[in-house]
C-alpha cells in the first residue's frame, strides 16, 4: 500500500477553501440522528460537549444545543468557525487544530476544562495513523470520569483519498482491534461499534 499520508496536510486548506460549499453540499438532513441519540441517552442533561471538527455547527452541534447540552466547537478552518458563530453565537467556538489544542490561539487561555462528552464526528478520519494514535491521549485529557466519547473512523486499517470539489481528501483508520486496545489503554470502554453502519450513510462509529 502506498503511503498517502503527506496528503493529510492539506486537510485545513482544504476546509478553509471549500468550507462554505461544503456545509451547503452537505445540507441538514440529519442522517446521524440514531447514533446521536445514543450518545444523549448515556450523558446527563445539559452535559457541555467537546465538538472537535465541529464544522459550521449544523446540524449536528444544532440538534445537541436542541437537546440541552452546550458546546465547546473546535475547527481549524476559520470558514467554518465563522459560520458557527453566526449560527449559534451563544456558545464556545475555538480556532485550532484538535491534534494539539491546549491553548485558544485567539485568547491564549487554556482550554483545562473537563467535558461530559466529546465527539469527533466526520473529523478524526482526517489524520493520519499515527496522529489518530496521538489523539486518543487529547481524548484522556478532556474527559472526566462517566464522559462519553464518540468518533467516525474507517472500516479497516489503511488509508483512502477521497475528493472535495477538485481536491484530494484524505481519510485513514486504524483497526476495530487497535482502537479498541488504545480506548482500553485510556480508561474508555466500548459501549458501541459499528462498521459501516447502513442505516447512518455507511459510517464506521
Amino acid at each position: 500500500m502506498t503511503d498517502q499520508s503527506h496528503l493529510a496536510e492539506n486537510i485545513i486548506q482544504i476546509y478553509k477553501k471549500h468550507g462554505r460549499a461544503w456545509t451547503e453540499l452537505r445540507g441538514d438532513f440529519l442522517y446521524e440522528q440514531a447514533w446521536l441519540d445514543r450518545f444523549l441517552s448515556i450523558i446527563p442533561k445539559h452535559s457541555k460537549i467537546l465538538d472537535l471538527g465541529c464544522g459550521s455547527g449544523v446540524p449536528i452541534a444544532r440538534y445537541l444545543i436542541e437537546n440541552s447540552c452546550s458546546i465547546v466547537g473546535v475547527d481549524a478552518s476559520d470558514t467554518m468557525l465563522e459560520m458557527a458563530k453566526q449560527n449559534f453565537p451563544e456558545q464556545t467556538w475555538i480556532q485550532a487544530d484538535m491534534r494539539d489544542i491546549e491553548l485558544d490561539l485567539k485568547l491564549n487561555q487554556k482550554l483545562d476544562q473537563k467535558f461530559q462528552a466529546i465527539l469527533a464526528w466526520d473529523s478524526f478520519f482526517h489524520l493520519t495513523q499515527e496522529d489518530q494514535r496521538k489523539m486518543f491521549e487529547q481524548f484522556s485529557k478532556f474527559a472526566e470520569h462517566g464522559t462519553a466519547l464518540m468518533f467516525t473512523s474507517g472500516p479497516a486499517n489503511g488509508e483512502a483519498v477521497g475528493d472535495l470539489f477538485g481536491d484530494a481528501l484524505y481519510h485513514a483508520s486504524l483497526s476495530a482491534e487497535e482502537y479498541r486496545e488504545l480506548l482500553n489503554q485510556y480508561g474508555f470502554e466500548v459501549v458501541k461499534m459499528i462498521a459501516e453502519d447502513v442505516e447512518c450513510a455507511g459510517h464506521t462509529v
